[in-house]
């Protein structure tokens, strides 16, 4: 069977030295194309980190015995 040999994405020769006349610089994310910034593999990331962090947080601040103390006051 034979395998496809992809192309490493990664960026172009002409990207760490001066461009030379007529030669033009070709980036890897299209600034003609719009990318999502929202999507779900960003927010399920954002939530596991959350949680991860605020975990590690709470769990320094109680073995420390130092944690924000927080109030809320009734109307």
């Amino acid at each position: 069977m034979k395998q496809e040999q992809e192309k490493p994405v990664g960026l172009p020769e002409n990207a760490f030295r001066p461009l030379k006349p007529g030669e033009k610089y070709h980036p890897i994310m299209s600034p003609d194309r719009q990318y999502p910034e929202v999507n779900a593999w960003s927010v399920t990331w954002g939530i596991l980190m959350a949680i991860l962090f605020s975990a590690a947080a709470a769990y320094l601040g109680l073995k420390v015995g130092h944690v924000i103390m927080q109030s809320v006051t009734e109307i």
